[in-house]
């Protein structure tokens, strides 16, 4: 397995050999039928946690024409020819419509011998980007000779050699709810284990991966991205130990979702050996923790010296966050922790499942529960943990109860937390780093000698100059056993307080053979500021490089926005950039923290991707995962392909306005008509929640944006408002494609709704309340997005629309503001709905300039008034692309390009100057840019406007306009043209 730590090729940017969508289905035209099988490792089990095989198989082959090789894997795989790197996969997908990447092998093949070489992982556990099943890897090389000749095929099958790749750590614990294992890698373990011939699990189309079709987007890129910035300091060694454990893998047989309502209880228990009096302090997450029977305040423990019994009860069993475990102790006396079941220290941990605890559960199925139904079951779980805590938290009591049972936690079954001893970090000012060398190596010219310190673990800080995603990738000559650290983080303020990413494990270890290491993580992992600590580190080690592969969604940079103001510039250009790094196979939310495509967020997204790259295929990709999600879901789920199952109803109905903002965007009919179907059903599956009012309720996640709006309740106004749009964006696709079935209940239900909400409009208030309580109380509390939402659907009563609009521009107090740039993007279409549309560039102004302040190179989750926002940091996620508006609104309002037809048939052309002296820019179109540069000149505005062969331009005057000659395009536009 040496080319995976020993030999490392940097990829180049346009390395890329996997096929887009339509070259793929060409490719598959071309190609038989599936030969292959789907194959593993043998396992006693059906299903494992965080299985990692390596896959092999040589083969003899002639000069070739053409060789083309489908791979999938459920969970992700890496593929090597002939030792180079050639792609990660596969995409995301439903297990019901799963996808395999198409890859143009004949670059990596040679006449001769060639070896295919596989690394494939089973999470196990199930993500908010993948649903796993079991594990299983499929591949098929199909090459045709030169001069002719049959193809030769070559797939998974019995052939196949494969062997556990030890390396990585299996009982990692996840990186994030969202996100699969932790990466935790042993070069040492490098080639230990034999091959085995494959085991057969299913035919390529016998598997429960159904529908196999090709990846419909292309791969992601890789460019080498080398860091801009290096310091070095010294950090405190870190004290007492650390143990994450995998306990949801423990409790339950099958894969764990990744859903709230999975209970995940039981005992862990350990005995101490003091070897003298003193105090063992016990971080365990909230969870419940007795030494000898007894608790302490703080679970601080004053313990005499010899034998005790500590035991940690899981009392807190619900929660996303409490599928692993993680105890942290600081004994102020030496102490060796020993197995209360055979004495081991090597294997000090023991686990006693509670029985009869086990519950998992949707959160969609939670919800509608009711009340009583939740009360029963949380009343019956806790009074089983209650009752272990009270009777077996003793040493006699454990072994009378639980000890039967107890599971004996192997060495190989938990890990220290890597990242709370990051986040824990204790930097030590006066103490200096030896390392030479640092200038050298970010120049890429020498490597850097960083030698061992005394006083602690020496810490060095990359900074790559603005936010970035990709993987980590690394040579060095070190010795057996030294621990790298990799943590990433987006900011650090002024002061030097680093902002942690909270309980997202953003960081990695690697730990290293004897000599020459090399590696490229397996992860794609986000930040600015990357800290590399060498921990266990006895004599000097050489860093020979260091750097991140950026892996984005391969962009094309069409749309551009320069004006006569750098400030709004600088704020398209971060716009963008942030756009790129929430671009994957999909669109994500953001590309630290999540990596999650969340529905509502595409919507935003795909709205400025349309104005920055195009990018028609990601959004019409994101478009179908989302649909998918109705084979299960009585709406679109919130976010896709996903194990949480939960309904966030106001990204269900954005999906809709997503559909219709598709067919403006790229005029494609017959996509359309592949949406339609699924835009009904949604609608009709939102028909079943309406209350007695006529308006859309449901125990669901009823939010909107992060401001503080009065939403736990099962009728929220927000909802209902976008219910309408939905409805009203259905009613347009109908037109469209002539549908008559569907449109008289379509406007029966908009007609519903929007009754009921004229029947909510509070005279009084000038405003609709929040939202209606469950014995039918109205909200007392008033938010602008009631407000914006009405202007934008057509809700508000006409003869409240000025004041509506007056009082979205001043809000009055006590009324709740937009916290979050995704929900300032509805009053920004609202604002130049009622043609005030230069109130949107004073809202930039103001909204984004405190991102510039700090120096941002990316835009932020909320504004800094927003509520993420905590200890002393601005904003948690610094790279978020629901907030990249500017964007759509520099270019739709200062350089004046409106879309006016279908697929950029028609536009508009009529800048807002909003003081400025000149703009210049494009905005991409289906067709290809539209090109706006104008400039003034006294009384003078000279336009120019480029747009594709056969696209419709005009020119229109605005206001901003007034007392100016109007030069478009050479031609004098009279007043009133």
């Amino acid at each position: 397995m040496m080319l995976f730590s020993k030999c490392l090729r940097v990829v180049a940017a346009v390395a890329f050999t996997m096929t887009g969508a339509a070259e793929a289905a060409r490719e598959t035209s071309m190609m038989g039928d599936w030969q292959a099988s789907w194959i593993w490792a043998a396992r006693e089990k059906p299903v494992t946690y965080n299985d990692t095989i390596e896959a092999r198989r040589t083969v003899e082959l002639p000069a070739l024409d053409r060789a083309t090789l489908r791979i999938t894997a459920d969970t992700s795989y890496r593929l090597f020819i002939n030792g180079k790197w050639v792609c990660d996969g596969p995409g995301r997908s439903w297990p019901a419509h799963y996808q395999y990447d198409v890859v143009d092998a004949l670059p990596h093949l040679r006449q001769g011998t060639n070896e295919i070489r596989v690394i494939a992982k089973f999470f196990g556990i199930g993500t908010f980007h993948q649903i796993p099943q079991e594990p299983g890897l499929l591949a098929q090389l199909d090459a045709s000779p030169k001069g002719g000749g049959s193809v030769l095929t070559i797939g998974t099958d019995a052939t196949w050699e494969v062997r556990n790749a030890g390396a990585w750590a299996q009982y990692a614990p996840k990186q994030s709810v969202q996100m699969g294992p932790y990466e935790i890698y042993d070069a040492r373990l490098v080639d230990t284990g034999d091959f085995a011939p494959a085991v057969v699990r299913h035919a390529a189309l016998g598997g429960p991966w159904k529908e196999l079709s090709p990846r419909d987007c292309p791969p992601l890129t890789r460019i080498p991205f080398a860091p801009k910035a290096l310091e070095a300091g010294v950090v405190a060694r870190p004290e007492g130990r650390t143990f994450v454990f995998p306990t949801a893998y423990w409790v339950y047989d099958g894969v764990v979702h990744a859903n709230n309502k999975v209970q995940v209880t039981g005992q862990f228990a350990t005995v101490l050996d003091m070897a003298e009096a003193g105090t063992l302090e016990v971080d365990a997450d909230g969870n419940a923790v007795r030494v000898d029977g007894a608790e302490a305040r703080r679970n601080v423990f004053k313990l005499d010296k010899g034998r005790h019994f500590l035991a940690v009860v899981l009392t807190e069993g619900f929660g996303h966050w409490r599928h692993d475990t993680e105890l942290a102790l600081k004994a102020s006396v030496p102490v060796t922790l020993r197995n209360p079941v055979n004495g081991s220290d090597e294997t000090p941990w023991c686990f006693s499942p509670f029985e009869g605890t086990k519950y998992a559960v949707s959160d969609m199925e939670w919800s509608l529960l009711g009340d009583e139904g939740r009360k029963d079951v949380e009343s019956r779980l806790s009074g089983i943990v209650q009752d272990h805590l009270k009777n077996a938290v003793t040493e006699a009591g454990w072994r009378e109860r639980l000890a039967p049972s107890a599971r004996i936690v192997g060495a190989d079954e938990t890990t220290e937390a890597v990242n709370r001893l990051f986040q824990e970090r204790k930097p030590l000012p006066d103490v200096k780093a030896r390392v030479e060398g640092m200038e050298a190596l970010l120049a890429g010219t020498g490597p850097a000698v960083v030698h061992p310190c005394p006083d602690g673990d020496v810490e060095l800080l990359f900074d790559l100059g603005e936010q970035n995603v990709g993987y980590f990738q690394f040579e060095l000559e070190a010795e057996a056993g030294l621990a790298v650290d990799i943590a990433g983080v987006e900011y650090i303020t002024p002061s030097g307080k680093v902002q942690h990413t909270e309980r997202y494990r953003n960081s990695m270890r690697y730990i290293c053979g004897e000599g020459e290491n090399a590696f490229t993580s397996l992860m794609r992992r986000s930040g600015r500021h990357l800290f590399v600590t060498l921990r266990g580190q006895t004599r000097p080690a050489t860093i020979k490089g260091f750097r991140l592969i950026e892996s984005t969604y391969p962009v094309e940079p069409v749309g551009s926005f320069a004006s006569s103001d750098p400030r709004l510039n600088k704020i398209w250009e971060i716009s963008e950039r942030t756009l790129k790094l929430c671009m994957e196979d999909t669109f994500t939310d953001c590309p630290l923290y999540e990596q999650t495509l969340w529905v509502g967020d595409a919507r935003n997204e795909a709205l400025f991707a349309y104005t920055a790259f195009g990018a028609n295929d990601i959004a019409q990709r994101c478009i179908r995962l989302a649909a998918y999600s109705l084979d299960e879901y009585p709406m679109v789920q919130s976010q896709v392909p996903s194990t949480w199952g939960v309904i966030l109803p106001a990204w269900s109905f954005q999906w809709g306005l997503m559909v219709w903002d598709n067919y403006l965007h790229s005029g494609d009919k017959e996509f359309l008509a592949w949406a339609y179907p699924y835009v009904v059903k949604n609608l009709k599956g939102a028909t079943q929640y309406t209350d007695s009012r006529g308006l859309f309720s449901a125990p669901f996640w009823n939010m909107f944006d992060w401001s503080g709006i009065d939403d736990g309740h099962w009728t929220v106004t927000h909802n209902s408002l976008f219910a309408v749009g939905a409805a009203d964006a259905a009613l347009k696709c109908a037109e469209v494609l002539g549908d008559t079935e569907h449109v008289e209940w379509l406007r029966a239900y908009r007609d519903q709704l929007s009754g009921a909400l004229a029947a909510l409009w509070d005279k009084e208030r000038g405003w609709y309340p929040d939202s209606v309580s469950g014995n039918g109380v109205l909200s007392k509390k008033t938010c602008m997005h009631t407000g914006f939402l009405g202007l934008l659907f057509d809700q508000i009563p006409a003869e409240s629309r000025a004041d509506v609009l007056q009082k979205l521009l001043n809000p009055p107090e006590g009324m709740t503001p937009v916290g979050a740039p995704f929900a300032i993007m509805y009053l920004f279409d609202a604002l130049e709905k009622e043609g005030v549309a230069d109130a949107i560039i004073e809202a930039i102004y103001r909204d984004y300039q405190p991102m510039l302040d700090l120096g941002a190179t990316t835009v932020w989750e909320t504004f800094a008034r927003g509520t993420t926002g905590r200890d002393g940091f601005p904003t948690r996620s610094h790279t978020h692309a629901w907030s990249s508006a500017p964007i759509q609104f520099l270019n739709r309002i200062v350089l004046g390009i409106i879309p006016e037809a279908p697929a950029g048939a028609a536009y508009r052309i009529s800048p807002r100057l909003n003081g400025l002296g000149w703009a210049e820019g494009a905005s991409a179109g289906i067709r290809g840019p539209v090109r706006v540069s104008w400039k003034r000149n006294g009384n003078v505005l000279d336009v120019t406007a480029a747009a594709p062969e056969g696209t419709a331009l005009r020119f229109e005057r605005n206001d901003s306009h007034e007392g100016l000659e109007i030069r478009f395009n050479g031609e004098t536009i009279q007043p009133g043209g």
